[in-house]
């Protein structure tokens, strides 16, 4: 009780009474009397940005002061403020953080998902490039019965300064009278170099210096007799065959995919059936490619 009497005590402040006179000379005195200190002002939306401004005017060197804040007011203003940017700043830090680690996890994830999925139009695609290595193999050999064309030289390699080019890098070919090739050089050159590769190809070609022009060869084309269409009918089937095999490795490699990449069993049976599908079909134009192929070898 004492000490809050004592509390109230200090909060009053001693002011002169004007209304008091003297009991002596009748002239007027001041009493004393004992007036309650009002309270600080509460510490509203209005009074903090006065004090956010009294700060930013102060860090600038504006050193004005904000009326109806004390000192201590203003600091513990200041100190709240940044208690609060820090934490601001904390908490965008880590959710900054933890959204990259989210989007790191997601890109792991797609990326596993891109990896563990099974890719039948890729292995369709590498089984398509077997079927097209095997019809350019094949012109080289058909070539060489019926009528003359220039896509029988497509498979000569020529030797120049160390590399091995195709021919048509050094030279056109056309079709001379319906029976011969004429090969024409671009540069006068390269023109032993590409004889040589004629003579050294497995088509038994003789090429012959052009009478005129210094820059051509003729190219006559044997016709094969009937041991030698036996023979090309061989060849073209081996090629055949090693497309066969191509397709079939395909397809090996991609029931193990199967079998590693696809979860359900309902899901690698349909995709089985479907890479089934896919090897017949590329098979099956191997063997319409080989029974064309043998009609033009075998006809008279």
């Amino acid at each position: 009780m004492l000490s809050r009497t004592i509390h109230e005590t200090l909060m009053m402040k001693r002011v002169p009474s004007r209304s008091s006179l003297c009991t002596t000379c009748n002239h007027p005195t001041p009493l004393l009397l004992l007036v309650r200190r009002p309270p600080p002002p509460p510490i509203t939306t209005t009074t903090l940005g006065l004090a956010r401004t009294y700060a930013s005017k102060k860090k600038s060197g504006g050193g004005k002061k904000v009326a109806g804040i004390s000192s201590s007011s203003k600091k513990g203003i200041q100190e709240e403020e940044e208690d609060e940017d820090y934490a601001g700043r904390k908490g965008k830090k880590k959710k900054g953080g933890g959204k990259a680690f989210e989007e790191d996890e997601d890109d792991d994830e797609r990326a596993g998902e891109t990896e563990a999925r099974f890719d039948l139009k890729l292995l369709e695609r590498e089984m398509d490039e077997a079927v097209t290595r095997l019809r350019v193999a094949l012109k080289t050999v058909v070539g060489r019965v019926g009528r003359v064309s220039p896509a029988l030289l497509d498979g000569i390699k020529v030797d120049h300064e160390g590399t091995r080019s195709p021919l048509n890098e050094f030279a056109t070919v056309t079709v001379k009278d319906g029976k011969d090739l004429l090969v024409t050089v671009y540069d006068e050159a390269y023109l032993k170099p590409v004889s040589a590769a004629l003579y050294a190809s497995p088509l038994s070609l003789t090429p012959q210096p052009h009478p005129h022009s210094s820059l051509s060869l003729r190219v006559p084309v044997p016709k094969p007799d009937w041991d030698k269409r036996h023979v090309l009918v061989r060849q073209a089937g081996d090629a055949c065959e090693g497309a066969r095999v191509a397709v079939r490795a395909v397809r090996a490699r991609g029931v193990r995919e199967i079998k590693d990449k696809v979860g359900s069993k309902d899901e690698g049976r349909s995709e089985g059936k479907k890479l089934d599908a896919a090897t017949k079909k590329r098979t099956d134009e191997v063997d319409t490619i080989f029974e064309q192929a043998k009609t033009v070898l075998m006809d008279e």
